[in-house]
């Protein structure tokens, strides 16, 4: 009686790992994000940092509020001056149990020749919802 309900349960449990491993491995759709990086460097470039605050995901606000975020977009473009380009220098994308990632790598050029790099990653949610922009990083010498 024993053995009958363990082999019972391996067998519920190589089921249910068939299940999972079948939903992990379901294709995720491929997106061209470049004109959504593309607007959000654009709003930087015309100095519309409201404009840009709204290309940003809730879930990026979790991290740091919406004000912190502000102030920080404004401190850079202050310190490194007008955009006067950026380019997208790299792109990736990264299937993971929560959803598709998107990570875009930048360069910007501002005035003076100063530099930035920036690194802006979206997710696609396994749930099919919105992609999000949930991540920016910036790099630019003297600039913390």
């Amino acid at each position: 009686m024993l053995f009958a309900s363990a082999k019972s349960a391996a067998r519920r449990l190589l089921l249910m790992l068939t299940l999972l491993s079948a939903g992990c491995n379901a294709p995720m759709p491929s997106l061209n994000l470049e004109p959504e990086v593309n607007k959000l460097f654009s709003s930087l470039q015309a100095k519309d940092v409201n404009l840009a605050l709204t290309f940003y995901s809730e879930d990026f606000y979790k991290g740091i509020p919406r004000q912190m975020w502000e102030l920080r977009l404004r401190q850079f473009l202050d310190f490194m001056g007008p955009i006067d380009s950026f380019r997208i220098t790299n792109r990736q994308a990264d299937t993971r149990y929560s959803g598709k990632f998107f990570v875009f790598q930048l360069d910007t050029l501002h005035a003076g020749d100063k530099k930035a790099r920036h690194i802006v990653t979206y997710i696609l949610p396994i749930d099919g919802s919105t992609v999000k922009l949930v991540a920016h990083k910036i790099t630019a010498k003297g600039f913390e």
